[in-house]
């Protein structure tokens, strides 16, 4: 007892010295932090020549969609999926199947070319680079697209031919289909088109057909044609370094009370990100997305943190796709019990007819063996209707009877005649016996 006295009078005594002479001793977990990175970490010149180079020679009517788009990289993916089980949609068919979805506009706009769909959805991390590029540096987004489009101009890679038409203005370098209707998109090699690459150490990528050995100069994807004028209420503002949006010039595939109402220059629209971390933290802040924040310690902590940023992206495509592989299954099994239901129902008057004609028959039989039973019954039948039918014959038989005795007393006197006949024939026999006796 005085062992456990003295232990617990030494605790107390260290405890109380390291709260006098340590102050700097944590006495609560660290303070939590935020999961974003400085404002100040920007993407630099490299980076954005890197990103941009597969792109900036896209028409600027496709242009726009693409940045835009990409700030939505989970409804990119989406309709990528949507669009791979929908092949056989086009033109109006596509427009009104669209008008369902609840994407944005750049998103919808993007599915008119599923080739170029399916490549940001399958790059997805280079998608959502350019689109976190584009939301926090606009404008050095759209300087780099004119620094690449005059650097392939000066190699004579960029001209005015049968599927595009290049247009400059006062050094700003426009791309245009040559006709309004048909849009070609090109496809090219950066390392080729752009001259020598400056920046070795951040090489550009290729975005184009796979499998294609890649040539000197620009090709193009078979033409894409559409009965109206695609992606006239978007366009480039190179001056003010933004895209405009014309809101009168709504396209098809958006439902009106959907559009936005006044004309200006693009807004992002944070509830189409899904989710989707920000890069940085002004602009998840800009937008409405509070920061997460993670403890560096805590008792109660298990597992790991959440992820962030192309990790979060590819953990929600991850998320994405089991949703999509479980709808398709029980898709799938809806569509084999309602199989299953329609066979049964074309079976059934099969069944019926089956069902009744068995039940007719089996009829016929119960009918044919009775009528048997009673061909074999019927003698015994027609005895028992003489002398059975009633109180067991007993009437019939007294009847008979009675009729036999008057016919009986109706031949007494024949029956007395003859008799006295035969009595007189004897007593003569006899006499004539006795004479024939005496004489001898």
């Amino acid at each position: 007892m005085k062992v456990a006295t003295i232990f617990h009078l030494l605790l107390g005594l260290f405890i109380t010295f390291s709260l006098v002479f340590c102050p700097g001793l944590p006495l609560h977990p660290a303070q939590a932090q935020d999961d974003y990175p400085e404002p100040s970490e920007k993407y630099s010149r490299e980076e954005l020549a890197q990103m941009l180079a597969p792109i900036a020679l896209y028409p600027d009517t496709l242009l726009t969609q693409v940045l835009m788009a990409s700030t939505y990289p989970i409804e990119v993916i989406e309709a990528d999926r949507w669009r791979k089980n929908n092949p056989e949609l086009k033109d109006e068919g596509l427009d009104e199947a669209l008008l369902a979805q609840d994407w944005d506009p750049s998103v919808k706009a993007v599915c008119h070319f599923p080739s170029i769909l399916a490549l940001m959805s399958e790059r997805i991390t280079e998608t959502t680079n350019i689109g976190n590029a584009f939301l926090v540096q606009e404008s050095e987004v759209m300087d780099m697209i004119q620094e690449l489009r005059a650097k392939a101009r000066q190699q004579g890679n960029l001209t005015t031919n049968a599927e595009q038409k290049v247009v400059v203005e006062k050094e700003t370098i426009i791309i245009e289909p040559a006709n309004p209707r048909v849009i070609y998109v090109p496809y090219y090699d950066p390392f080729s088109i752009y001259g020598p690459w400056w920046y070795p150490a951040y090489p550009p990528y290729y975005w184009g057909p796979p499998g294609l050995g890649i040539g000197v100069g620009i090709s193009f994807w078979p033409g894409f044609n559409f009965g109206f004028s695609f992606g006239n209420w978007s366009y480039f503002d190179w001056y003010h370094h933004t895209i405009y949006i014309h809101v009168h010039k709504r396209p098809r595939y958006v439902r009106h009370d959907r559009w936005m109402v006044k004309p200006g220059p693009w807004q992002h629209a944070p509830r189409h990100r899904r989710g989707v971390a920000y890069r940085d933290k002004n602009t998840a802040r800009k937008y409405g997305q509070q920061p997460r924040r993670l403890r560096e310690f805590r008792p109660d902590t298990r597992g790991f943190p959440e992820a962030s940023g192309p990790e979060r992206v590819r953990i929600e495509r991850d998320k994405q796709r089991d949703v999509r592989a479980r709808s398709e299954r029980d898709l799938q099994e809806r569509q084999r019990i309602e199989s299953e239901q329609q066979s049964r129902e074309q079976a059934a008057p099969e069944r019926q007819e089956r069902q009744r004609a068995e039940q007719e028959q089996r009829t016929r039989q119960r009918v044919d063996r009775s009528r048997a039973v009673q061909r074999e019954r019927a003698p015994d039948q027609s005895r028992d209707n003489v002398f059975n039918r009633v109180d067991n014959g007993s009437r019939e038989r007294q009847s008979s009877e009675r009729g036999r005795v008057s016919r009986q007393k109706g031949l007494g006197s024949w029956d007395d005649d003859d008799a006295g006949g035969r009595e007189g024939r004897g007593r003569g026999d006899r006499g004539r016996d006795d004479r024939n006796r005496y004489t001898r």
